[in-house]
């Protein structure tokens, strides 16, 4: 993967996932893409204290960037009402499919079953959690023991991850266009 000016949208599945693994400040380093947050996505993660705080720490030492909502798109506006109204997606994630769709930008968002098809039909590059987890072990930023204390971690608070350890996962190749 090379960055051509493209960034990384990420929902607040995937932000939640690594605050409760204890590897939210490796987040950022994982993809050479930086990861930005929308102002919707921040205000999901606002309504839980712990994952404010994480997140504004990341903010403050410009780790992470929130971005507004392009209120002033039409275009982007009328999908994302498009996405709430008739797929019934949350607010942080209709956005970030309707900016990412018309920006040839990245979605990272767990949340396949709401997300792999709409990427699919738009041609759209999207990440998971467990990418991100395949990439920081290919690239050392991770171990194989921290990536499966990780998912431990994240399954025993109750999230979804689709594997209980890295040895059960068949990571993908990942072609960003």
């Amino acid at each position: 993967m090379k960055n051509n000016n493209k960034i990384i949208l990420i929902d607040a599945d995937v932000v939640s996932h690594f605050i409760t693994g204890g590897e939210i400040i490796k987040l950022p380093t994982i993809f050479s893409y930086p990861i930005k947050v929308l102002d919707k996505v921040y205000a999901e993660l606002s309504n839980f204290s712990k994952r404010k705080i994480e997140v504004d720490n990341l903010v403050n030492y410009k780790l992470l960037e929130i971005i507004p909502f392009p209120e002033d798109n039409n275009e982007i506006k009328k999908e994302y009402h498009h996405i709430k109204k008739l797929m019934f997606k949350g607010d942080g994630e209709a956005a970030c499919l309707a900016v990412v769709r018309y920006t040839n930008n990245i979605i990272a968002s767990s949340n396949l079953k709401d997300i792999k098809h709409y990427c699919s039909m738009h041609h759209l590059d999207y990440l998971t959690t467990m990418d991100f987890l395949c990439e920081a072990l290919n690239k050392g930023i991770m171990t194989e023991h921290e990536c499966n204390t990780f998912i431990s971690k994240v399954k025993s608070a109750g999230s979804r991850l689709p594997v209980r350890n890295m040895q059960e996962y068949k990571c993908r190749t990942i072609e960003i266009r």
